[in-house]
């Protein structure tokens, strides 16, 4: 197990790959029971020719090793860990590792995502304040983006009736976007969990935060 884990973990760092080749290979390096052989990998997954350049030329580079190696001090969790929610597994091409600070058990409850706009009307608010102290009694998690607007809001009326929250970002958890929500990530910490498919440093770019929305919901 320690083997897989940390070849996931080595593939969900490795740069040039997208989550569909990193997906690809995971299930031909499972299916193969081969997680050194990276011409194989190569040879059996289908990816395409950019992806098997990327993979060559970083796999054994000293970067990605300080990657691994700063990221394994973290806490995470893979795609074959029990704590990986199965609701989660069974999504199009799902995370293969999930890094976290807080409480991981929430994966594993009942939960409501709640995804919206970052310039939040005033009637986005008062349907916000309605609707969610009513899920938080019936002890619902809530999901959201840690975001400004709706997400923001989101956990910050869930923390304020004392219930459950996750926060999925679309950066490393070292970094916090927008900065100003740095309190509310903390306390999302403290009191939920939150967590990231991308490791330490890497900052919030455009085209992470689709694919957050997606796993949110």
């Amino acid at each position: 197990m320690l083997q897989v884990r940390e070849f996931l973990l080595k593939l969900c760092l490795c740069p040039g790959l997208s989550p569909i080749s990193r997906w690809r290979l995971w299930n031909t390096a499972e299916k193969e029971r081969s997680f050194n052989n990276i011409s194989l990998l190569i040879e059996r997954s289908g990816i395409s020719i950019r992806a098997q350049n990327a993979l060559l030329n970083k796999w054994e580079s000293f970067e990605l090793q300080e990657k691994v190696q700063l990221n394994m001090k973290q806490s995470y969790i893979t795609i074959v860990d029990n704590e990986y929610p199965k609701q989660l597994s069974e999504i199009f091409c799902p995370p293969l590792v999930l890094f976290y600070r807080g409480d991981i058990s929430l994966l594993n409850t009942q939960c409501l995502a709640v995804v919206g706009a970052r310039q939040m009307t005033s009637y986005g608010s008062a349907t916000l304040k309605g609707l969610l102290p009513v899920v938080v009694k019936h002890g619902i998690t809530i999901v959201s983006g840690l975001a400004a607007g709706v997400d923001g809001l989101s956990h910050q009326i869930t923390l304020e009736r004392q219930g459950k929250t996750i926060g999925v970002v679309g950066c490393g958890l070292d970094q916090v976007y927008p900065r100003n929500h740095q309190a509310l990530q903390e306390a999302v910490v403290q009191k939920g969990l939150v967590i990231s498919e991308y490791g330490l440093g890497e900052a919030p770019v455009a085209f992470h935060f689709p694919e957050q929305n997606t796993k949110a919901r």
